[in-house]
């Protein structure tokens, strides 16, 4: 059969005019031969449920678009809806045409439900769809764990239609789909199964959350047989279930890391503000980093004359002129802080916070005036460290604000090659990340190199302070950051949006205000001792030697005798013998302890390279005799 993909850039929710698209293209796709046309998953609701007040009005508003397109569309259709489960987004893949609505999902769960597998923990998710359609056995993924499940439970599907649910993130290789086979999980699902791999993504800015595109059609052997462009809107058909010897081969694309971060970005920052019906911004142009991608990424996303600049840079003349210069470069329309002669304007250089609150209103005035929005050249690591915390600001977004310092210093570096208009690729004498701590023997590049790779093991790949220290080979500099981290929270809630351009934002790390516990660095032998201390007193502890209280949680009641014999503790020394829970509790702990830092099991080949232990043949973990075996976990 032959499938088709239509890789579409929609505003969400905006049902009727999507539903429009989507017929014209359906028509496309049938003139080229598709029996099935498959849409992204963020085409029509967008990646996000709408307020739980509102679900059942918008539901039924998306249940007449989806009677519309059963009726009009010329071939079949999948077309992905997003609704809310227990508060999270659930999406359903629903199957329109010949005048039949078929919501896939939901026909997986009631046939699970049928054959009395939806609480077999031993089954794959209950609402994985198989379903026949035009000879051959499809399944349908939105998830990683859903491609897990077909992979682990050996499921007999001809095809899988992978709809991709995830946003670009620049740690993970996987989310750009297409564009990087040679390294992500796609080829190897496609070998495993022995299935055809359709991956479908969306394409283009969803409020601060950005998709890529990227789509493809893998043969069951992992050879590329159709692909669409990243960034770009596209419409494919691919002829799937033959040979993929009779079509033409594909050359897969050469993932460059800056240059797919920085299109991520600029689509990003145009769609969020098309779809805002914003045209124009405004932003500081102080000589930071930051500031300075945000004016380039701005007229790359919206052209010269919708872009608007204040250069602020009081008592720095070099930094001045290169501001100036970058200004020029880019055609952009600038202004001068200290050639605003307001009354109001009486900060001295020195006065940074007052200057910058004062800068920071002819901001917002001038937004005013042209109707623009105003931008911040914030960086993730200045969020993560509280950097001008004290500051006001007035920014609507920060474009940067989930990649880190050091990330925009090679994404300058890259934009320079294709037009140099950055007068500087360093940091400026001020951009060091400050943490308490002197980096006299290091550059100011290294330090800050080093500064954020503490704040992406942490954040991005979930280590402990004691892992990163280890990673790092220097506990102060791995306390000092994490500790600034912590100290900053506070400062970061509510200070505006950024884009989403990575696996764990700030947001999704966040920790309770004014919690008072914070980490330290351990030891491994406190760890062990800790463990062993544990193991050894479960079940044998007062109050809970007779283990009634297990009992009752498990459903039944013991009392008397019966119950002292039934969950008897034997003591020979250090040595405990539990059974029943107990034994379960002490050897889920032996198992923690083994796979502790340091433990049993550790870890081998994680954060050797600056990929902090993605891919890689080391990726696993080594026994007592030195061999290693697959890492079981996942990256982050």
């Amino acid at each position: 059969m032959r499938i088709g993909i239509a890789q579409i850039d929609t505003r969400a929710g905006d049902l009727e005019a999507t539903a429009t698209r989507m017929v014209a293209l359906s028509a496309a796709a049938a003139e080229q031969g598709a029996d099935l046309l498959v849409f992204p998953m963020a085409a029509l609701t967008g990646p996000l449920p709408v307020r739980e007040s509102e679900q059942d009005d918008f539901l039924l508003d998306v249940m007449d678009v989806l009677l519309r397109l059963s009726e009009e569309a010329s071939c079949p259709c999948i077309v992905p809806v997003v609704g809310a489960l227990d508060g999270q987004p659930a999406p359903e893949a629903v199957l329109v045409g010949d005048e039949k609505i078929l919501p896939l999902k939901m026909q997986a769960y009631a046939q699970s439900e049928e054959a009395g597998r939806v609480d077999d923990e031993d089954a794959p998710a209950p609402d994985l769809p198989e379903f026949e359609f035009g000879g051959m056995r499809l399944g349908v993924a939105f998830t990683y764990e859903d491609l897990d499940d077909y992979d682990d439970f050996d499921i007999d599907v001809d095809a899988i239609l992978y709809i991709a649910g995830y946003g670009y993130a620049a740690d993970d290789v996987d989310s750009v789909l297409g564009s990087d086979l040679a390294e992500n999980r796609y080829v190897a699902d496609a070998q495993t199964t022995g299935a055809w791999i359709v991956g479908v993504g969306s394409v283009g800015g969803y409020g601060t959350s950005v998709y890529s595109g990227s789509s493809f059609v893998l043969s069951p052997q992992g050879e590329l047989v159709a692909s669409l462009p990243a960034c770009e809107e596209g419409l494919t058909v691919a002829e799937v279930g033959g040979s993929s010897a009779d079509g033409d081969e594909v050359q897969p694309e050469v993932y460059n890391r800056p240059l797919y971060l920085w299109q991520t970005l600029v689509l990003g920052l145009r769609d969020y503000l098309h779809k805002l019906d914003q045209r124009s911004v405004v932003l500081a142009l102080d000589g930071s980093v930051g500031s300075m991608v945000v004016a380039a990424l701005a007229t790359d996303a919206l052209g010269p004359t919708s872009v608007h600049a204040i250069v602020d840079v009081p008592s720095d003349v070099s930094r001045e002129a290169c501001c100036q210069r970058l200004a020029r470069n880019l055609r952009i329309d600038v202004r001068d802080a200290d050639d605003m002669r307001a009354a109001a304007f009486v900060a001295k250089p020195e006065d940074a916070l007052l200057r910058r609150g004062i800068v920071d209103a002819y901001l917002a005035a001038w937004a005013a005036e042209i109707g623009g929005v105003i931008l911040s050249g914030a960086d993730k690591t200045a969020l993560a460290l509280g950097e001008k915390r004290l500051a006001l600001g007035a920014d609507a977004l920060k474009p940067v604000g989930d990649v880190y310092r050091s990330d925009l210093l090679e994404l300058m570096r890259m934009r320079n090659t294709i037009s140099p208009v950055f007068p500087s690729t360093r940091l400026a004498s001020d951009e060091a990340p400050e943490i308490g701590l002197d980096h006299a023997s290091l550059s100011d590049e290294v330090w800050c190199t080093e500064v954020d790779k503490a704040l992406s093991d942490h954040i991005e790949y979930g280590r402990s302070v004691t892992e990163v220290a280890a990673d790092l080979r220097d506990d102060e500099l791995a306390a000092a950051v994490l500790a600034r981290l912590d100290e900053s929270e506070p400062w970061r809630v509510g200070r505006g949006l950024y884009l989403m351009v990575s696996a764990v934002t700030l947001f999704d790390a966040r920790r309770p205000v004014g919690f008072a516990w914070h980490n330290r660095i351990r030891a491994d032998r406190e760890v062990t001792s800790t463990l062993d201390r544990v193991t050894r007193r479960v079940g044998a502890g007062t109050g809970i030697s007779d283990l009634r209280g297990l009992s009752d949680l498990r459903g039944g009641s013991s009392s008397g005798k019966d119950a002292g014999q039934e969950h008897a503790v034997e003591e020979k020394g250090d040595t405990v013998a539990p059974h029943g829970d107990a034994r379960q509790v002490k050897d889920a702990l032996s198992f923690l302890r083994d796979f502790s830092y340091g433990g049993g099991f550790r870890p081998k080949g994680f954060g050797d390279a600056r990929d902090a232990g993605q891919g890689g043949p080391a990726n696993g973990f080594e026994d007592s005799h030195g061999r290693t075996w697959p890492n079981p976990f996942s990256e982050n």
